[in-house]
């Protein structure tokens, strides 16, 4: 679709799509002429999603907030910072904490032969559908196992661009890589993937069971830490 029909999609304006373009949101599809074509799969996922109302958080704090509310202590932001963003927390729900955490990367999707899939797993930090490839993590989600057609995992942007070169891949907004980009090591802090952060991811898939499934995690683990916390 055009700029103008994402723009009437989404009920927002032809700048604020473009940024969205920019940060990653919505996808580029082609090109029509001087016109760029968006993925329309992109423009339904974030349509999925309630917008934040007030200031965005950056990748820190959105990293930050994860990591609290699954009852840990983020060490990349100060004890001020911390009390702070629970506080905020307090008063959210789980959607305006989805919504606010979408800045946590910027995700990117590329194509390989599906025959390259299992090599280029390895240098991937599991999330979404990928992460439900260990039976162990899609039966907390109450989900089978998860696609091998499809890899869906984090990097850092220093490894990123690396990848992309050392594996060939092509960018392709329908393609079988779904790459978050992250900008700073906050998804890497500890081994495996969060189940908050999967649960995020899975809040964007079109598919309405996984979707259902992220949202519920998200939710569970919410409720739980806002019980624990007087919020």
């Amino acid at each position: 679709m055009t700029t103008v029909e994402a723009a009437e999609e989404l009920k927002a304006t032809r700048p604020m799509v473009h940024k969205l373009l920019k940060n990653g949101s919505l996808l580029v599809a082609g090109r029509a002429g001087r016109s760029i074509l968006i993925d329309s799969a992109s423009v339904q996922r974030y349509k999925n999603r309630r917008p934040l109302k007030g200031r965005s958080w950056n990748a820190a704090t959105a990293w930050a907030a994860l990591k609290i509310i699954e009852g840990g202590t983020p060490s990349w932001i100060d004890a001020t910072s911390r009390y702070r963003l629970k506080q905020r927390l307090k008063t959210m729900d789980t959607a305006e904490l989805a919504a606010a955490v979408g800045t946590k990367d910027q995700v990117k999707r590329y194509r390989i032969a599906p025959a390259g899939i299992p090599r280029a797993a390895d240098y991937f930090l599991p999330t979404g559908t990928t992460a439900l490839n260990d039976s162990v993590v899609a039966d907390r989600f109450g989900l089978a196992a998860g696609r091998t057609d499809v890899l869906e995992g984090y990097l850092d942007t220093v490894r990123a661009p690396m990848i992309v070169n050392g594996l060939s891949l092509v960018e392709d907004p329908a393609g079988n890589i779904i790459m978050h980009i992250v900008d700073g090591g906050y998804a890497f802090e500890d081994p495996g993937t969060p189940d908050a952060a999967i649960a995020v991811d899975l809040m964007d898939s079109l598919n309405s069971r996984e979707r259902a499934a992220g949202k519920n995690m998200l939710e569970k683990i919410f409720t739980q830490w806002k019980e624990a916390n007087g919020g």
